[in-house]
């Protein structure tokens, strides 16, 4: 019985989200004066279609979100009439440090020349209405830009589910006294006995809805034929990533891989050839910060739609080697450079620098040491060609242990609906 009505909550639970999403649609062009535009002046050059910030409050901020991703303002597009051939998507959590962690990545970008960047499709999918962002992003004048909003966040529902209910368990709390107190998710911990925490819940909750919007509701993206690179905040690309992505796409497609990888963890090599590549199957924590996906993958990946979303880790990468080993017909098969073209900002910066994550003290001393690395690598990049050095057998790879964190089935059928919205 139990079951049945929390089954009956969930059910309640997509219902009301569809509807809302359909009535959030509707109210958006009965709301054009709530809405607060972004640096006017200089700006309103490259933003003919006038994007502009949600604010407000969590609702009003909602029908922003939805307004936007509706509309798709493309910035520059007047410069850049072609449809893109290359998407680059990054996920950004917004707020302090998150604007320059942006401006980083565009000075890295711009790199690559006006060439290599007119035809570049720049998605960035937030979670949270940033100025500091929207400034760093209105000032990208090289390439067309499409902002979108992750519309599930915690800035968008900061007391309710997804993000904290104020009745929801506590973590650590045991199961028999969170069925005492009855809060929300008492029969649901993780494989821990923990229950869920809406901060750590939101990131593979993005990455699988910015998978599914980006290939299906983009309008940009419509009829794309390439791959599409996701890239995570605090990313620096090496100059010449482009000229590898393309070596490596037809070099993948003779060796029967389904994904590129241009980051990961460093080399055992401390100095690895440039021109190596390697085969391998998926490893979370070693692919994941710059994957190139193409569209067969992602219809494979919807095929595991169940499997991934109701898998105990709420880390997105080890979900995916879970998929790899579990429910794909074929492993995933990666290429990936043995010399990474992307760089990473530190997880736990010392003080008074740029990480990942959090304030950005001095972008200047960020980019003068990043510039400073790629500038000892310049005499090796741009290979004529790339060979595989080295090829594993294809294996499934489980995950040794879940992590957690993805107990919850309101989770569960949240992530489902993504498929369907």
């Amino acid at each position: 019985m139990r079951l049945t009505l929390h089954k009956k909550k969930i059910a309640s639970l997509v219902l009301v989200l569809f509807a809302g999403a359909g009535l959030l649609h509707l109210s958006t062009r009965q709301n054009e004066g709530n809405f607060q535009l972004t640096t006017p002046g200089p700006s309103e050059g490259n933003n003919p279609r006038g994007f502009r910030l949600p604010a407000g409050p969590p609702l009003q901020m909602r029908l922003g979100a939805y307004r936007n991703n509706l509309r798709q303002p493309v910035l520059n597009a007047d410069r850049f009439p072609s449809r893109p051939e290359l998407v680059v998507v990054v996920q950004f959590r917004g707020g302090p440090g998150s604007g320059a962690r942006l401006r980083l990545l565009a000075e890295s970008l711009r790199a690559a020349g006006p060439r290599a960047n007119g035809r570049l499709l720049l998605v960035l999918s937030m979670e949270k209405p940033c100025r500091e962002v929207a400034d760093a992003m209105l000032s990208i004048d090289f390439c067309r830009v499409l902002p979108l909003y992750f519309p599930y966040s915690l800035s968008f529902y900061p007391e309710e589910f997804p993000g904290a209910d104020p009745n929801d368990c506590p973590r650590d709390l045991s199961k028999e006294s969170a069925l005492q107190r009855r809060c929300n998710n008492a029969e649901f911990p993780d494989s821990h006995g923990h229950y869920r925490e809406a901060p750590f819940a939101l990131d593979k909750h993005h990455w699988w809805w910015k998978l599914h919007f980006t290939w299906e509701r983009v309008r940009e993206v419509s009829g794309y034929g390439g791959y599409v690179v996701f890239l995570e905040e605090g990313s620096y690309l090496l100059p010449d990533w482009q000229h590898m992505l393309r070596l490596m796409q037809k070099q993948c497609q003779e060796e029967g891989c389904q994904l590129l990888s241009l980051g990961g963890t460093a080399s055992p090599d401390p100095s690895p050839d440039p021109q190596h590549t390697e085969v391998s199957g998926f490893v979370a924590p070693k692919h994941r910060s710059a994957v190139g996906m193409p569209r067969p993958l992602y219809y494979q990946l919807m095929g595991c739609l169940t499997e991934f979303c109701t898998y105990d880790d709420y880390n997105w990468d080890w979900s995916l080697q879970h998929l790899s080993a579990s429910c794909l017909s074929h492993p995933l098969k990666v290429l990936s450079a043995r010399l990474p073209r992307v760089l990473n900002l530190p997880s736990v910066p010392k003080e008074g620098e740029c990480g990942r994550s959090g304030a950005c003290p001095s972008t200047d001393a960020a980019s003068q040491n990043l510039r400073e690395q790629v500038r000892q690598l310049s005499g090796r990049l741009f290979p004529k060609t790339i060979t595989v050095a080295s090829r594993q057998q294809e294996v499934r790879n489980p995950p040794q242990t879940k992590n957690g964190g993805w107990g919850d089935i309101r989770d569960h059928a949240l992530c489902q609906s993504y498929a369907r919205l």
